[in-house]
């Protein structure tokens, strides 16, 4: 995480992580992540997991789209902006 990203960085409750609901982080070069909540699942060691579908867009980016699966407290400090 960069110097900048920690200066506006707040953290959301991990336990307003719903399925269906889309957060948004943006970086400091204007590259817009949005992520929607597919399923959420604590795994064999009690670890809630999000898995999330991604797109991709910027200023210099062609834009993708992906899924991906963090740990719920990763995913809350990244994908901190509801939308």
């Amino acid at each position: 995480m960069s110097f900048v990203d920690s200066i506006y960085k707040f953290k959301r409750e991990t336990g307003e992580v719903k399925v269906g609901n889309e957060y948004r982080y943006i970086n400091p070069h204007r590259v817009i992540e949005t992520a929607k909540v597919i399923t959420v699942k604590t795994d064999t060691f009690g670890i809630p997991h999000v898995h999330f579908a991604i797109s991709v867009d910027g200023d210099t980016s062609s834009g993708f789209e992906d899924f991906r699966t963090l740990g719920i407290s990763s995913f809350s400090e990244r994908y901190c902006e509801a939308i």
